[in-house]
C-alpha cells in the first residue's frame, strides 16, 4: 500500500525518514516526493524570470541563462507530471478492481483473511493523562512495522462522557499525530490541518484502541450499499473478536493516582487556588510549580509541619510525579487519612481509608486529613465551599446580571421584566462536588501544551537538622548470620565470537560455556547445557510438600564479570526473577525451572569480581601456592581470530592466529598449544580443542581461588562466603559480628538525608588547582598506609541515639574553646559527637592553602577551594569543623545540628587485630592476608551507602507494566525480554551515615597533619589523590623530623597512620621520580628512575635480567638504572598513552604531557592499544574498531 504523503512538506518528509524504519518501496516513494518538491521549488523560482523574459524585460545574457535552466529542469518536470498522471490512473483502476473484488467475497474468503497470523503488539498504549514515552516508543514502532495499511479503531469519550468510536487508516501521518497528542505540544509536523487537530483531541480522550487485521472488508463506505453482502457483514461482526489483533483497554486496572491538573478556572468569581487551580495560565503554573498536588493538599490541611512534609518527600523522592493510593499507604510519616475518590465509571465518590478506620479514629478524637482525588488531581477536601449547585447550573443563563455574579450562594432566581430577584442561602458544598460540576459545565479551560514539572529536581534542596532527630534512629539488631543453603556451587565461563568472517565486529555471540561442579568439568555451546546438566542431576526427585513457592533446590553459579556473561543468559527463554545491579554492573540474578516431577530448581548467578576485584589472571598469585600456580598455563588467546566459520571448520593457522595475540610471542603460543594437545601440525591447530582448554583453565582458576577464599574465611573468621554478594557487605557483617555496632543506632528518613549532605570523598587536586611542571626534581609518591583502616583505628563509632542541638548547645559550641574540648580520645572532657550545619567567615588571619579544606561543586564536579560559595551553608562534623578552624582560621556560626552523646571504641581493637594478622600472614606468604586486605579497605564503604531508589525487573511482555508505567526510568530490550529499571514507590532506607562521616573526617585529618605541616614549613607538595601526595624526596627528612616533634609519632613506616613511598614499576625498584607534569585531577605523569639487578658476563656486559629465584652473587651481578613512567589520565589507558607517545614523541611520555599542559589538543584512540568493548543498550557487548577522545586542558 502506497504512503499518502500528498500534503507533506520537505521538512515533514525528513522527519519521517528520521523517525521511522521504512521498507525499500516506501523509502523510494518518500525520496521521489522530496525530489519532486525540489523540482517544483526550482520551477517556482525561475518562472517569474521566464515570464519577464517573454515580455522582453531583461537583457540578452540573462535570457541565455534562464533558457539554460529551463532546458535543465523541464525534462524532470515533464517526467514528474507524467508519473503523477500514471499514478492517478493506477489508483482509479485499483479502486474499480477493489469494488468488483468485494462484491465476490464469500464467508470462506473472509474467514481465511481473518485467520492470517500477525505479530502481537507488546504492551499497552495509553493516551489519556500522563503517558510513559518509553513504552509508547515500542507501540508506535510495532504499529508502523506490522500494521501499516490496516485500520485502527479508537474508543474515546466526549465532554458529556458518552463513548464514541472512530476508525482511521494507519499511515505515517497518523503516527506523527498520535505522537503529538501523547507528547503534549512537542510537534513533529510543521503544519496541521483542522482534521489533524480534531484527531489529536480525540486521542487525548482515548481509553481503548483496537487494530483491525482486515483492510477493506471493514470499509463501511464500500460495504453498506452492497445488499448481497449483508450476511457477510453479519458474519464479520460475529467474528469480530477473532479479527482483532489486540484489543487494548486503556482503563483496565488503572491506578488511582494524582498528578498535574491541566485545566484552568475560567470563572473569576470562584477562587480555587486552595485546590491548586488558577484563574489564568500564569497563576496556574505558579501554583503547580510549588509542589506536587498531594504534597500541596497536605500543606493546605495545616496538620503537617514543614519538616514532616520534608520527611514524606524524602521517602518518596524517587517517584514524586505521581502518588498512587498504594504509595500513600506505605509512607511512614502519613497519619490518619481519608481520600474521596471520584469514579468516572459510575459517577460516584468512593471513600478510601488510609492508616486506620475513620470511625474509630473519630471516636479517639484523632485528626483525620480528608483529601479529594478527581481526574488524577489531589486537593484538600473541604465541606464548606460557598458555591451553590444552583449558581453553577444556571451560570450561563444569568451571567449577564451583576447581581448574580456577586453572590455564589444563590439558591433561587425569580425573573422580572428587566432584572432578576435572587434568594441566597448558606451553601455547604464540598470541594470535589464543586470542581466536578465546574468541569462538567465547561467552566474550565484545558491546557493543551504544557511540560510536566520535575518535582524530583525541585525537591533537591538543602535540608536542615530535624527537630526530633531521635525519632529517626533505630537499634542495631543482634548479628545472626543468615544461611543461604545452596545444594550445589558451580563455577562457569563463556567464550564468544567477536568478529565475522569478513573481519567486521559483531555483537558477541556465545559459542562455548564451560562449568565446574567439584571435579566434574562439563561444556556445551551455551548456558542451556548447564541448565540441562543440573536438571539431570535431580531428574527423578520429587518436590517436598510445602505451602510457599520457595525453590526445592538452589544452585549458585559464580562467573567472573557477570555483567559480560549475562548477555548470553538473558537471551534464553528463562523468566528472570531477580536482578541486582549497582552502577550499571550486574551483581546477581536468578531464574527457576521445574523438572518433570515438578521439582523447582532455582539458578542463582553471582559475580565473583564484586567479591574479589582483580583480573582472573591475578587470582592464582593471591590465593594459590607456588606449586599450584605452576600448574596454571599462561593466558594466551587470539579472540579476534575466532570466527564462526573458522570454528566450524576447526583448523586454525598458527601464523595467522599469532598476529591476533598481544603481549606474547608466537613461540609462547606454540608452547601452550603443545601443552593443551591442540597441535594438528607445525602450522595448524585444533581451534575447538584449544578454546575448550583455555576456557577450562579459567573455570579451574576461578573454582580453586573462590573455594580457597571460602575455606580461609570459614577457618579464621567463622563466616560463610556464599552468604554475601560483595566484599563490602562481607566486611560490614564481620564488624557486626565483632559487636562494633552493638551500641550504634541506624539512621533513617529526614535524619539520614540530613547526614547524607556531610559525605564528601577524599581530596584530589593539583596544588592551588594549577598545572605543575617539574624538571630534574627527585619526587616521591608519599602514600598513607591503609588510610581508611587507620582512620577507623584512630577514631570511635558514635553510639546511642542522635539528638537535635538545642539553642543552648548551639550557643555553647559557637565558642571555639568549647568546640575543641571534644577530642577523639576516650579521656575527652566532652564526649559529644557533632554534626553541624554552619556558616563560615574569613577573618584577617585567614590562611590560604595550596590544598584547601573546603570544597564545593562546580558544574557537577567537586573542587577544593579557599573561597566560600554564595549560599554559605556547609555541613561538617566535629573533626571537620575543628580542622577548618585549626588549619585555615575559619570563623563559624552554627545554624542547626544533631549530636550523639555516647561513644564505642570496639572498632579500634578489631581493626588493629585485622591489620596485625594481615602483616603476619604477608610475611608467611599466607593467602589469608589478601582477604584481610580486601576487608580492611572495604569496611567503611557500606556506612555511607547512597540512595537505592531503583529496582530492576525483567519482563517478556510490556503489558505487564501497565500498572507501573509511571515508575519506569528506562527500558532495555534484549531479544524477547525487556530489562526495566523502576523507581521504588516508597524508599525507607536505613544506614550508619554518622559512622561513615566520622571515618572520612578522620582520614582527612591524617592527611592534613602531614600536608599542612609541610605547607607551614615551606615544603612543596605538587599533587594529592586521597591517600597519597607527590613531594620532593629531599624534603622528607625535614618533614619527618618536625612531624615527630609536633605529634610525637614516627611519620615514615609501615604501620597504620604512617606513610611510605609507593611508586611502582614492572622494570624494577623505583628510586624516585625525576620529572613530573601535573595537569589536573587524575591527569599527571612522573618519569621514574628505576634500579634493577642484572647479570653480567665475563666481559662485564649486561646480558639478561636476574630471575626472582636466582641466588644473589655480588660478583656476578650489577646494578643498572633505567627509566619508566608513572602515568595517570582519567578515561585513557596507559597503553594508549604510551602508544601515542611512541608515535608522536619518540616514546617520551613527558613531552606528550608537556604539550597537554600547554593546551595542545591531542587525540587518543582507545582501541589502538587494546581491545575495547562497549556495552550496548540491550546488554550485549561489541568490540569497537575505534573510540577516539580528544583531550585539551
Amino acid at each position: 500500500m502506497s504512503i499518502n504523503i500528498k500534503n507533506f512538506t520537505i521538512p515533514e518528509l525528513k522527519v519521517l525518514l528520521q523517525d521511522f524504519d521504512f521498507d525499500e518501496k516506501s523509502m523510494k516513494t518518500i525520496k521521489n516526493k522530496i525530489k519532486k518538491l525540489k523540482i517544483l521549488e526550482e520551477m517556482q523560482r525561475i518562472m517569474p524570470d521566464f515570464e519577464a523574459m517573454k515580455q522582453q524585460e531583461i537583457g540578452q545574457q540573462k535570457k541565455l541563462s534562464i533558457i539554460d535552466e529551463m532546458q535543465r529542469i523541464m525534462p524532470d518536470f515533464e517526467a514528474m507530471k507524467q508519473q503523477e498522471n500514471d499514478y492517478k490512473q493506477k489508483i482509479q483502476n485499483k479502486n474499480i478492481q477493489l469494488e468488483e473484488q468485494i462484491k465476490s467475497y464469500s464467508k470462506e474468503d473472509v474467514n481465511n483473511y481473518l485467520d492470517q497470523k500477525q505479530p502481537d503488539i507488546k504492551g499497552v498504549i495509553r493516551f489519556d493523562g500522563d503517558s510513559n514515552r518509553i513504552m509508547i516508543k515500542y507501540h508506535l514502532d510495532d504499529i508502523m512495522k506490522y500494521y501499516k495499511g490496516k485500520f485502527i479503531r479508537i474508543y474515546y469519550r466526549d465532554e458529556e462522557g458518552k463513548t464514541l468510536i472512530f476508525v482511521y487508516p494507519i499511515k505515517n501521518r497518523l503516527i506523527l499525530l498520535i505522537r503529538n497528542a501523547i507528547y503534549k505540544g512537542v510537534h513533529l509536523l510543521e503544519k496541521e490541518t483542522d482534521s489533524d487537530q480534531e484527531l489529536q483531541r480525540k486521542m487525548l480522550h482515548a481509553y481503548k484502541i483496537e487494530i483491525l487485521i482486515a483492510e477493506n472488508v471493514f470499509n463501511k463506505n464500500l460495504l453498506e450499499n452492497e445488499k448481497k453482502l449483508d450476511d457477510i457483514d453479519k458474519y464479520i461482526k460475529e467474528k469480530q473478536k477473532k479479527q482483532l489483533v489486540k484489543s487494548i483497554d486503556l482503563k483496565t486496572n488503572k491506578k488511582n493516582k494524582g498528578a498535574y491538573f491541566n485545566f484552568i478556572n475560567k470563572i473569576p468569581q470562584i477562587n480555587l487556588q486552595r485546590y491548586q487551580i488558577g484563574n489564568n495560565l500564569e497563576q496556574h503554573l505558579e501554583l503547580s510549580r510549588k509542589a506536587q498536588c498531594f504534597i500541596y493538599a497536605l500543606q493546605m490541611s495545616k496538620q503537617y509541619t514543614n519538616q514532616e512534609i520534608q520527611a514524606i518527600l524524602i521517602q518518596v523522592q524517587s517517584n514524586l510525579q505521581l502518588f498512587s493510593l498504594t504509595q500513600i499507604k506505605n509512607i511512614k510519616h502519613i497519619g490518619p487519612m481519608c481520600i474521596h475518590v471520584y469514579q468516572e465509571s459510575n459517577k460516584q465518590v468512593r471513600l478510601m481509608n488510609i492508616k486506620g478506620d475513620i470511625n474509630d479514629l473519630r471516636q479517639q478524637q484523632k485528626d483525620v486529613v480528608h483529601i479529594s482525588l478527581y481526574r488524577e488531581h489531589y486537593f484538600i477536601y473541604d465541606t464548606n465551599v460557598e458555591v451553590s449547585n444552583f449558581w453553577l447550573n444556571n451560570f450561563q443563563k444569568y451571567k449577564t446580571y451583576q447581581k448574580y455574579l456577586d453572590n455564589t450562594n444563590i439558591v433561587q432566581v425569580r425573573e422580572t421584566q428587566n432584572n432578576i430577584c435572587v434568594t441566597t442561602g448558606k451553601s455547604q458544598n464540598d470541594s470535589i462536588t464543586v470542581i466536578r460540576m465546574m468541569h462538567e459545565l465547561n467552566m474550565f479551560e484545558e491546557i493543551k501544551d504544557y511540560n510536566e514539572f520535575n518535582y524530583k529536581e525541585n525537591s533537591k534542596q538543602v535540608i536542615s537538622a530535624p527537630d526530633n532527630a531521635q525519632d529517626y534512629c533505630s537499634e542495631t539488631k543482634e548479628f545472626i548470620e543468615k544461611e543461604n543453603h545452596f545444594d550445589k556451587i558451580l563455577y562457569a565461563d563463556t567464550e564468544a565470537f567477536t568478529i565475522d568472517s569478513e573481519g567486521k565486529f559483531i555483537k558477541h555471540k556465545c559459542y562455548l560455556c564451560v562449568w565446574a561442579d567439584g571435579d566434574i568439568i562439563k561444556s556445551s555451546r551455551d548456558v542451556n547445557g548447564l541448565v540441562r546438566y543440573i536438571d539431570k542431576c535431580y531428574i527423578d526427585e520429587r518436590p517436598a510438600a510445602k505451602k510457599n513457592n520457595l525453590p526445592d533446590k538452589q544452585i549458585l553459579i559464580y562467573m567472573h564479570n557477570l555483567s559480560y556473561d549475562c548477555q548470553f543468559i538473558l537471551k534464553e527463554q528463562y523468566q528472570i526473577e531477580d536482578m541486582i545491579q549497582n552502577n550499571g554492573k550486574v551483581l546477581q540474578f536468578s531464574f527457576s525451572i521445574y523438572n518433570r516431577q515438578g521439582l523447582k530448581i532455582q539458578f542463582v548467578f553471582r559475580d565473583s569480581y564484586i567479591m574479589i576485584s582483580k583480573k582472573l589472571s591475578e587470582l592464582p598469585e593471591m590465593f594459590l601456592s607456588l606449586e599450584e600456580q605452576k600448574t596454571i598455563q599462561k593466558e594466551i588467546m587470539c579472540y579476534n581470530y575466532y570466527t564462526e566459520e573458522r570454528y566450524v571448520n576447526n583448523i586454525g593457522n598458527i601464523e595467522e592466529a599469532s598476529k591476533f595475540i598481544s603481549n606474547h610471542t608466537k613461540q609462547e603460543f606454540i608452547s601452550v598449544l603443545k601443552k593443551s594437545d591442540s597441535m594438528i601440525s607445525d602450522d595448524c591447530f585444533d581451534m575447538q580443542k584449544y578454546a575448550l582448554f583455555y576456557c577450562k583453565q579459567d573455570v579451574i582458576v576461578l573454582q580453586k581461588c573462590v573455594q580457597k577464599f571460602a575455606q580461609l574465611l570459614k577457618e579464621n573468621m567463622d563466616m560463610n562466603l556464599f552468604n554475601y554478594i560483595s566484599i563490602s557487605s562481607l566486611a560490614l557483617s564481620y564488624q557486626l559480628k565483632k559487636q562494633c555496632f552493638n551500641k550504634v543506632y541506624k539512621v533513617n528518613g529526614l535524619l539520614r538525608q540530613f547526614l547524607q549532605q556531610f559525605v564528601i570523598g577524599g581530596r584530589c587536586m593539583t596544588a592551588y588547582n594549577k598545572k605543575q611542571i617539574l624538571r630534574f626534581k627527585k619526587i616521591l609518591d608519599f602514600d598513607a598506609v591503609s588510610l581508611y583502616p587507620s582512620a577507623q583505628y584512630r577514631t570511635y563509632y558514635p553510639a546511642g541515639k542522635l539528638y537535635t542541638l538545642t539553642p543552648e548547645l548551639i550557643q555553647h559550641y559557637n565558642v571555639k574553646e568549647n568546640l575543641f574540648q571534644i577530642t577523639e580520645k576516650s579521656s575527652s572532657k566532652d564526649q559529644n559527637t557533632l554534626y553541624l550545619e554552619v556558616k563560615l567567615f574569613k577573618g584577617n588571619d585567614f590562611i590560604v592553602r595550596g590544598f584547601p579544606l573546603l570544597s564545593q561543586k562546580v558544574d557537577g564536579v567537586r573542587q577544593f577551594t579557599n573561597d566560600i560559595d554564595k549560599e554559605n551553608r556547609y555541613f561538617v562534623d566535629t573533626i571537620g569543623l575543628q580542622e577548618l578552624v585549626l588549619r585555615q582560621n575559619y570563623k563559624y556560626e552554627i545554624i542547626s545540628g544533631v549530636y550523639a552523646k555516647e561513644r564505642d571504641y570496639t572498632i579500634q581493637g578489631v581493626i588493629k587485630y585485622m591489620f596485625e594478622e594481615r602483616v603476619k600472614c604477608k610475611k608467611q606468604k599466607n593467602p589469608l592476608q589478601e582477604i584481610y586486605k580486601l576487608m580492611l579497605n572495604s569496611s567503611y564503604g557500606k556506612t555511607i551507602e547512597g540512595d537505592r531508589n531503583e529496582t530492576v525487573e525483567i519482563y517478556e511482555d510490556l503489558s505487564q507494566l501497565y500498572k507501573k508505567y509511571d515508575q519506569i526510568n528506562s527500558i532495555q530490550q534484549y531479544g524477547n525480554k525487556f530489562c526495566v529499571k523502576l523507581e521504588k514507590e516508597c524508599c525507607e532506607q536505613t544506614g550508619y551515615h554518622h559512622v561513615g562521616i566520622q571515618i572520612l573526617s578522620m582520614s582527612k585529618r591524617i592527611m592534613n597533619e602531614v600536608m599542612v605541616l609541610a605547607d607551614d614549613l615551606g615544603l612543596n607538595i605538587y599533587y594529592q589523590d586521597t591517600d597519597s601526595m607527590q613531594i620532593q624526596k629531599n624534603d622528607l627528612k625535614i618533614l619527618s623530623k618536625q612531624f615527630k616533634k609536633q605529634y610525637n609519632r614516627q611519620l615514615i613506616g609501615e604501620q597504620m597512620g604512617q606513610f611510605h613511598s609507593d611508586f611502582k614499576s614492572k622494570a624494577g625498584k623505583v628510586a624516585y621520580g625525576r620529572d613530573g607534569i601535573y595537569i589536573s585531577k587524575k591527569v599527571y605523569c612522573v618519569k621514574l628512575r628505576v634500579e634493577k639487578i642484572v647479570k653480567k658476563d665475563d666481559e662485564n656486559e649486561v646480558k639478561n635480567e636476574v630471575k626472582k629465584d636466582d641466588k644473589k652473587d655480588d660478583k656476578k651481578q650489577v646494578k643498572q638504572f633505567c627509566y619508566d613512567f608513572h602515568i595517570r589520565m582519567k578515561g585513557v589507558t596507559s597503553e594508549c598513552i604510551t602508544q601515542k607517545a611512541d608515535k608522536l614523541y619518540k616514546g617520551d611520555v613527558i613531552k606528550l604531557y608537556e604539550d597537554l599542559a600547554k593546551g595542545v589538543p591531542i587525540e587518543f584512540d582507545l582501541c589502538s592499544a587494546k581491545v575495547f568493548m562497549k556495552k550496548q543498550d540491550d546488554y550485549s557487548y561489541m568490540n569497537l574498531s575505534e573510540f577516539k577522545r580528544t583531550l585539551q586542558f
